[in-house]
């Protein structure tokens, strides 16, 4: 008996892969045909091709050599370091300690536009209102305590 469930699960990235890499790369290359003022050409391509020194193609040779670059030098360090980590005894704790650094930007951006938006008034309405939600609930977290705690951050 197969199993149907399997192939349902390819169907989220499939739709991701076309809506945020496909569909962009085919936008972008229908509009190289097209100059400013909306006419076809294929002056675009010639310029591209015909520039002086050949600026453009040497720009995406260095492009696609520095992308190949940084692949192979990432499968290189990642590779033998995800073999190390299935062998060692406290291995959720070393996987943590590796991943958390990549999460740092993301957090200082989410701290950041927090105090920004709570600047701006926009985050404190949020949380008025849903102060008002947490009264007729009893929830261990008062969402204003959090924005006074974040309207203090300087920007």
């Amino acid at each position: 008996m197969k199993k149907t469930t399997s192939k349902l699960f390819v169907v989220p990235y499939m739709l991701w892969i076309a809506l945020f890499v496909l569909a962009p790369l085919v936008l972008i290359f229908g509009q190289s045909f097209f100059n400013i003022e909306g006419q076809f050409s294929l002056e675009n391509y010639k310029s591209y091709f015909a520039s002086q020194n050949l600026t453009y193609l040497k720009m995406s040779f260095n492009s696609v050599l520095y992308a190949g670059i940084v692949t192979m030098v990432t499968l290189l360090i990642s590779y033998p370091t995800a073999l190390f980590l299935t062998r060692l005894k406290h291995r959720q704790l070393w996987l943590m300690l590796i991943i958390l650094p990549t999460w740092i930007n993301l957090l200082l951006k989410a701290y950041a536009l927090s105090g920004f938006l709570v600047k701006m008034a926009l985050l404190t309405n949020f949380w008025n209102l849903s102060e008002s939600v947490h009264s007729s609930c009893s929830l261990p977290i008062s969402p204003l305590s959090l924005s006074q705690a974040t309207s203090s951050f300087p920007l």
